[in-house]
Formats: C-alpha cells, sequence, structure tokens
C-alpha cells in the first residue's frame, strides 16, 4: 500500500507542513517558511515547537555548533517526487505547466528573438520539468504528449507575443 503524500512542503525551522504558498521561492530551497525567515532576518526569538530533550541531543551532537539557517544542513530527509505522464496530471497541474511554460517562452523569445527548436527546446523543456519538481514535487515523465502540449503552448505564445508587438506598433 502507497504511503500517503503530505501536501505543501516541511519547515524546518518550525516543524510544520505548511502551504506552498507559505514559502518564498528562496525558502523553498532552504525549508523554510516566510514567518521564520522574517524572524530570522528581524533577529528576533524564533518559536521552536519541536520537542528536544537536551540529553539526547548533547549525546547525537557532542560539542558541534549546530546552526539552523544554515542552507548545508537538511533536516527532512529527500522525498522522491512522484512520477507522472501528462495525460495523468489533474487539472490544476496542467493549467500550472501551461503558465510556467508560457513564462519560459517569453523570457526566451524576449532574450534570444527565435522560436526554440532542437536543442534548445529541449533544453527549455528539461528546465521547466526540473522547476515543476521543486515547486510542485512531481516529476512529470518527459513524453510525447508532453512534447506536443508544450509545442502547441509555445506557438500559441509566440503568436500572442507577435501580436501584442505588431498592435503596439500600429
Amino acid at each position: 500500500m502507497a504511503k500517503k503524500k503530505r501536501q505543501g512542503h516541511y519547515c524546518r525551522i518550525c516543524g510544520e507542513y505548511k502551504a506552498n504558498e507559505k514559502f518564498s521561492g528562496k525558502g523553498h530551497a532552504q525549508h523554510i517558511c516566510k514567518a521564520c525567515m522574517s524572524k530570522k532576518k528581524k533577529g528576533g526569538e524564533i518559536d521552536h515547537d519541536i520537542p528536544v530533550d537536551d540529553d539526547d541531543f548533547d549525546e547525537l551532537f557532542g560539542d558541534m555548533e549546530y546552526d539552523m539557517f544554515n542552507p548545508d544542513i537538511d533536516i527532512m530527509p529527500p522525498v522522491e517526487p512522484e512520477r507522472k505522464k501528462y495525460k495523468k496530471l489533474c487539472k490544476e497541474e496542467k493549467d500550472a505547466l501551461k503558465i510556467m511554460w508560457t513564462d519560459i517562452i517569453t523570457g526566451y523569445w524576449l532574450d534570444e528573438r527565435q522560436i526554440p527548436f532542437g536543442e534548445s527546446f529541449n533544453r527549455l523543456r528539461k528546465q521547466l520539468i526540473e522547476i515543476f519538481i521543486e515547486q510542485g514535487d512531481l516529476d512529470i515523465i518527459d513524453d510525447h504528449d508532453l512534447k506536443v502540449v508544450l509545442n502547441d503552448c509555445m506557438v500559441s505564445t509566440i503568436n500572442k507575443l507577435l501580436r501584442s508587438e505588431r498592435n503596439r506598433s500600429q
């Protein structure tokens, strides 16, 4: 029987699972929620709801100093993202994927003024999948259906950009 996956992300400071919206972009990578991050920046005291027995702590870590804000220390074991085909994604996941892809294509178009094709398309597609893994804890299988959807979305996005440029110049 499969283990149920928790929603959101784990904050390693307050020890709670919180919604994705409670984490900033930097906080996702560091596993620190916005509330704990703001307390850290202000230099205030941080509430620790996780009960830790001092004897156990000394036994485990001894004289080693522990910096809870060190990004190299990861308290939570890495969680393998769930792998899904594009067809198996829910509507919200598909919409999020298309929005991210539109942003990537728009940035590429504004920087390069070229339609991504071949190697550049593959690189952008891999970048999208990596972003989706980080943000959504979901590993999308790079199959034919995904390529077709991303290609269609890319064409419509570039057409919209060209239309808006033409309307601005008139």
